[in-house]
Parts: structure tokens; sequence; C-alpha cells
């Protein structure tokens, strides 16, 4: 699986991943009252309980750094949302669409991408509640937020990687998907997300770290808060890459061995 080829795959199957990723949209709010409504419901009422709560009911330890807590804790769960998600429905993925394993004409190794098509535009939506609740507290958006891209890509990499690697084996050791729930739960909180990498003492920040999500988290909040580069975190962005790379170079090459057999046990 050459990632040229994949790139190219990509762009000339781009009408047909639009209309999955449409479908797949459409199939998460199907038959509920107030449809699509919930793709911006779901975050408004999300953000809006946390803005009462750390605004309101905790306000004695509602700042980190001078950060508003409800800024800091967004500027995660923003990130933290897309990844979650995404993780677990990749798993699931190759069986949710088992119509398009006799289909020689496409390469099921396209199948991750409709899912990140699908939750972009919601976590669009949820990055600009973002930046209008951090407006309301006096954090203006910098040239700094355009590296947001370069965090997304990045993210989009290791989401890749991983369902490769997850989708491939979970149609044949089924208790991959509880594995992946998991993780996504543990994930949360050992992801400073809700806290901050600077409470942990210095000699064990190395071990939060190991986490790839942790590089994405705070490279958000790098670029909405902290203001911060990207390459004023070589050592970070080093290990992340590297654990992406290995994360996609195993995922490509199980995939690739699995492949052939999806339609015998599908």
């Amino acid at each position: 699986m050459r990632i040229k080829k994949f790139l190219f795959d990509i762009y000339d199957k781009r009408e047909l991943l639009l209309e999955l990723a449409q479908r797949d949209f459409q199939k998460k709010y199907m038959g509920s009252y107030l449809g699509f409504f919930w793709v911006y419901l779901q975050p408004l009422l999300f953000i809006s309980v946390l803005y009462f709560v750390f605004s309101f009911g905790f306000k004695a330890g509602g700042s980190t750094n001078g950060v508003p807590f409800v800024v800091f804790l967004l500027t995660g769960m923003t990130s933290w949302f897309y990844i979650a998600e995404n993780f677990s429905a990749m798993t699931n993925v190759i069986s949710n669409h088992s119509f398009l394993l006799k289909k020689v004409d496409f390469r099921l190794s396209l199948l991750p991408m409709v899912k990140l098509m699908s939750s972009f535009i919601p976590h669009v939506f949820f990055i600009l509640i973002t930046f209008i609740i951090a407006y309301i507290n006096n954090i203006y958006p910098t040239l700094y937020a355009l590296q947001l891209v370069y965090y997304y890509f990045s993210m989009v990499v290791l989401l890749i990687g991983l369902g490769w690697l997850t989708s491939s084996t979970q149609i044949f050791v089924p208790d991959v998907s509880k594995i992946v729930s998991l993780l996504v739960t543990f994930g949360f909180w050992l992801t400073p997300i809700f806290w901050k990498i600077d409470k942990v003492p210095q000699e064990y920040q190395w071990i939060v770290m190991l986490n790839p999500a942790a590089y994405i988290v705070q490279g958000y909040r790098d670029s909405i808060i902290s203001h911060t580069w990207f390459w004023e975190r070589p050592y970070e962005a080093l290990y992340f890459w590297g654990v992406t790379l290995i994360i996609l170079l195993a995922g490509i090459t199980i995939f690739k061995r699995l492949r052939p057999h999806f339609a015998e046990v599908v």
C-alpha cells in the first residue's frame, strides 16, 4: 500500500467517498425528530453545561494560569472528541461497509476516510464555538490558530494508522472493539484534558507524553491559548511522528496481509 497511490485513490474516488461520508453522516441522525440539528445541538448543549458549571458552579478553581478553566477544557475536548469518536467508529468500518467487499474497483483501505470526512463538519463547528467562548473570555484569535491545520493533519494521519490496524483485526477478533472502547475510556482520563501536564512532576511528564493524543491536545491549546508554534516543541514532535509512523506502517502491513481474507469472514 503505497502512500502516493493511496492519496491518488482518495482523489480518484472522491465522489464515492463523499457519498459514503454523507450517508454515514445522515445515518447518525436518521429517524430523530431534530435530525441534523443534533450536529449543532449536542456540542452547544455540552458546551453550555460546561460553561455554566465552571463559570458559576466552580468559581473558586475556575482558572488555569489565568486562563478560564472552561476555555482550557474546551480546547482539549475539541480534539479529544474527534479522536475518540473516529477511533471507535473506524474499528467497525469494514464490517459496516461489507457490501463494498465485492467491489473490485474500490480500495477498502479508503474506508477510514469516510468516518473522518463525515465527522469533519461537527469538528469545525466545535472549533468555532471554542473560539467564541475564548473570545468572550478575552482570548483572541491570532496567527497561531493557523497551525490547527497542522495538528488536524497530524491527528488524521494517526487515526488512519489506527483505523487500518483495528478495522482489519476486528473482523477476525471481535474483542478488538471492546479493547478500543477501554482505550478510549481510560485515554480520556490519562490525556491532559481536565488537568494540566505541569501538575505532573517533571520527571514523570514524559510518561504522559507517551500518549500520542497528548501531543494533539496540547497542540490545540498552543494554537488557541498558549500561542506556541509547533516547532518550539521539537522533541514532542519527533516522538509523536515516530510513534505515528510506526502505527501507520503496522496498520499498512496488517491490513495488506488480512485484506484477502475479509470476504471469508464477513
